[in-house]
């Protein structure tokens, strides 16, 4: 059966994306309203996700815990993440019930209650996260990472800094959710068992009417140093690299896709067997590929021993030296055949699907069908990726380790 895309926009410039799904008894739906970590003020890194958090905190005629009680009373799956760009609300359940989770989700967007008795609870559980991922070390050395490599703002946590969750007042929630809580840019995806005119319909009446303007763009400033150390007594070290490849919209980023999942997506991947299978060098290492609209990030990370940390980034910089000109044709096969298994079985998730939806139409401007995801790698040969390697092998990379010691960088990499 084709696949069932459809798209629409409302006047406000709220844009509505559906996917038809007959196969499928369930439905989801996703709210992405541009009010990310990157809109941060100053010294209040991490007020996204606070405002996030208090958002779910009662809203219209719901208290706090009548919020949860309807969308658990509808068997809803729910919650909310907070990235780079968006504040994101989302839910799948049994199609039926569409109709009485969608108002929860409006009230939430337009008429959030920012109960003051509820703002400390709130701001408690944002720095109860923020300890816990402190206490990871592998999360500590990725976020180094993407400070030091991605320009400002764009690289700072969205989780949050504790000292500026801290000093965040409620006057600093609802200035953000006045500010950067509005509709213009706001992506609404639903996917399931849908009737697609019928959402149409409820949505331009639950939304239709919402006005404002949207907030100031973020003002991109300058990247951080290329190397870092975080000081940590462990026996433990992490290393992490980065360097900077075409972002999603480019019609590159499917050469760059397979070109890191050749490298270190996987048990069949180079960094794995080389590092970890061959050589016992460490637990744990991976390559993979991130994307904002107008930049992408591959990255790779090892957790080792702090004996062995030197050896293993000198592997793991050799293994990326490597790339070019050593592509096998089998290594691609795998890379397709891995690509094609994942796009397929997005299929049967509503929620997946509801996802995609969304940050395809972020990252692109459009929605591509599944014929067209798989058509861009069924294209792909050796030659396509060595040329692409050759034009842009990998560069001018960032690394940083998180352990007892800082490790040599080589002059080529720290220059």
């Amino acid at each position: 059966m084709k696949q069932q895309l459809h798209s629409a926009t409302l006047d406000n410039g709220i844009t509505l994306l559906g996917e038809s799904m007959p196969g499928v008894e369930s439905v989801a739906v996703a709210f992405h309203v541009p009010a990310g970590g990157i809109h941060d003020p100053a010294g209040r890194c991490g007020l996204a996700t606070l405002a996030g958090e208090l958002c779910l905190r009662g809203a219209g005629d719901r208290t706090s815990r009548e919020v949860v009680e309807t969308l658990e009373g509808a068997g809803a799956t729910w919650g909310h993440t907070v990235s780079t760009t968006h504040t994101s609300y989302f839910g799948a359940m049994v199609a039926r019930q569409l109709p009485t989770v969608l108002p929860v989700y409006i009230d939430i967007l337009r008429r959030p209650r920012l109960p003051p008795a509820e703002f400390g609870s709130a701001r408690d559980m944002v720095l109860q996260n923020l300890a816990g991922l402190e206490d990871d070390p592998a999360h500590r050395t990725m976020a180094m990472l993407r400070r030091l490599h991605l320009p400002s703002p764009w690289g700072m946590p969205t989780e949050g800094i504790s000292a500026d969750v801290e000093a965040a007042t409620l006057a600093d929630v609802e200035s953000f959710v006045a500010t950067r809580m509005q509709p213009a840019g706001t992506i609404v995806a639903v996917a399931g068992r849908i009737d697609w005119n019928d959402v149409v319909a409820r949505l331009t009446t639950l939304l239709g009417d919402w006005r404002g303007e949207p907030g100031p763009s973020a003002i991109t400033g300058p990247r951080g140093p290329r190397v870092g150390h975080v000081a940590h007594e462990s026996q433990q070290t992490h290393v992490a690299l980065a360097w900077s490849v075409p972002p999603a919209r480019d019609d590159d980023s499917a050469i760059c896709k397979a070109v890191l999942t050749i490298l270190g997506g996987g048990t069949s991947s180079r960094l794995f067997t080389e590092v970890r299978e061959k050589r016992g060098l460490c637990y744990g290492v991976s390559a993979g590929y991130s994307s904002q609209r107008d930049f992408g990030t591959a990255a790779c990370h090892a957790g080792t021993t702090a004996a062995r940390a030197q050896e293993t980034l000198d592997v793991m910089l050799a293994e990326i030296d490597r790339l070019p000109g050593s592509i096998e044709a089998d290594e691609l096969e795998r890379v397709k055949a891995k690509v094609a298994s994942g796009l397929v079985m997005q299929q049967e998730s509503s929620t997946a699907r509801a996802g995609a939806l969304a940050s395809q139409w972020y990252h692109l401007g459009r929605v591509r069908s599944l014929e067209e995801d798989l058509a861009r790698y069924d294209r792909l040969d050796v030659a396509m990726l060595e040329d692409w390697l050759a034009s842009r092998p990998p560069r001018d990379l960032s690394v940083v380790s998180l352990g007892p010691e800082p490790l040599e960088i080589p002059g080529a990499v720290s220059a």
